[in-house]
C-alpha cells in the first residue's frame, strides 16, 4: 500500500505526503512508514482511545517525495 501510494503520488506530481494519524501504540506501522522514508513530524496528544493501552498518541508522519 505504502510503495503503490508514493509511487501514484509522484505520478500525479505530488510534491510531499503526509499521513495524519499513525498510533504512536502502533510500532511496527511506525517502523515501517520510516522504512519508506516518512519522518515525524507532529504529534497529537491522547488523540484515540485505545481499548488496550487508554488514550495514545497520534503521530503525523511526512516525506518529501
Amino acid at each position: 500500500m505504502c510503495t503503490h501510494s508514493l509511487e501514484e503520488a509522484r505520478a500525479a506530481g505530488y510534491r510531499a505526503m503526509q499521513f495524519n494519524f499513525v498510533l504512536a501504540s502502533n510500532h511496527r506501522a511506525i517502523e515501517l512508514w520510516q522504512r519508506m522514508g516518512f519522518q515525524i513530524v507532529g504529534r497529537v496528544p491522547e488523540a484515540f482511545l485505545h481499548p488496550v493501552h487508554g488514550y495514545t498518541d497520534a503521530l503525523v508522519m511526512y516525506q518529501r517525495l
